[in-house]
Parts: structure tokens; sequence; C-alpha cells
């Protein structure tokens, strides 16, 4: 029997648009000014996607570089970040079959949009592309996703089983099993569990399996 949903949710970077080597990028360009500790820098940051970007340079300025307290080079270096990436992420094409699936659903099924970007920045990036009015409510950084969905949850008086996250991180992943939610994948570069839940390359697949698994 196939299971009503009330509510999907999704993440952004690598599962509705091309984002995570951007981003990716820039980590590596800013890692860059201290060749000494990049590549050990981004292997960490590439095995931690929970962490926001600004945790992860509070974590580099003072405790790799060992400087305490350098509130200043912390905010010069999420600054920068933004810098580089924002503009490329306005821009950047969007997953196969996103477009199509956001079109066929925003009449069916109430959408949100749950990332660990920046809550204002997020903003602005749906806004520039054109893609605010999709969603019933945007949920960015520094709410995490576990607390974002559990505010869904709450706020719409919804149980966890009538609502489905889509997203392409073990962190997501992991935030819906955390609350029992239903999950989908989006194979990106970030690795997930292909054995506890189902993984699409893209929107036209993962359409095809909420047709045939849910009502909306």
């Amino acid at each position: 029997m196939k299971k009503k949903l009330k509510v999907l949710a999704l993440d952004f970077d690598g599962t509705l648009v091309e984002s995570n080597k951007i981003k990716d990028n820039a980590f590596y360009s800013i890692f860059g000014e201290w060749p000494e500790h990049r590549d050990a820098m981004m292997q960490w940051h590439l095995a931690d996607n929970t962490m926001v970007r600004q945790d992860k340079f509070r974590y580099f300025v003072e405790v790799i570089l060992g400087q305490q307290g350098d509130d200043e080079l912390i905010e010069k270096l999420t600054k920068r970040f933004s810098e580089l990436s924002y503009k490329a992420i306005v821009y950047c094409p969007m997953v196969d079959g996103a477009q199509q699936f956001l079109d066929t659903y925003v009449s069916k099924v109430q959408l949100f949009l749950v990332s660990a970007t920046p809550h204002n920045e997020l903003c602005k990036i749906l806004k520039a592309r054109l893609l605010t009015r999709y969603f019933n409510e945007i949920q960015g950084a520094p709410t995490n996703k576990v607390e974002a969905l559990e505010k869904i949850i709450s706020v719409k008086k919804i149980s966890p089983d009538e609502m489905l996250y889509i997203g392409d991180s073990p962190e997501d992943q992991q935030a819906a099993k955390t609350l029992g939610c239903h999950f989908v994948g989006r194979k990106s570069c970030r690795k997930l569990n292909i054995l506890t839940n189902p993984v699409y390359a893209d929107f036209v697949k993962i359409k095809e399996h909420l047709d045939r698994c849910y009502v909306l």
C-alpha cells in the first residue's frame, strides 16, 4: 500500500542544484592561503558536512592556527567564502529534472527547503534563481537539519511518517532517520548508504519512485 505524504522537504546544495563542487573549491581556495594545512583541512571538510562554514573556519583559526578568539579572521574567511561561491551558485545548473519536479509538486504537497547554507544567503540565492515561490518555508543555518525537520513536523502537526526528506549527504540521511521520516537520496559527490534508502541520480528517477511508493 502506498504511503500518504503531506510534506516534502528538500536539501539544496547537491540535491536541487549542482553546487557541491563550487563550495568545495571555495574551501580549497581559502585553505590554500595556508598550503601546509590545506590537504588535511580539505579531508576534514569533506568528511564532515554537518558543521556550518563559520564553525569550520573557527576550528581552523583557533585549533589549527592556534589563534584563539580571532573573530576578525573568522569573519574575513566566512565573508571570502560567500564572495567566492555566491554568484557561481546563482548560475550553476539545476539537477536534471529538478525544475520539473518542483513545477509538478508545488500544487500537490507542501514543499519545504532545509539546508546548511546560512539562512539569509540561502534566501538571496533562491530569490535570484526565482525559486522562493515553490516553498512554504525556507530553513537555513544556524538551525541544523534535525531541528529544522522537527520544527516542520511540529508546526504542521504531522507525524514523521507523513514527511519525506530528499538530500544528498549522509547527514541528510541521518537527520531523516533520527526523526523517523522517509528519505530518498540524490546521488552526488557525497556518499550515501544505498543499502538503507533508495538513491537516484536525478529527479526524473526520484519522481518515478515517489509515484510508485507514495500518495501526495
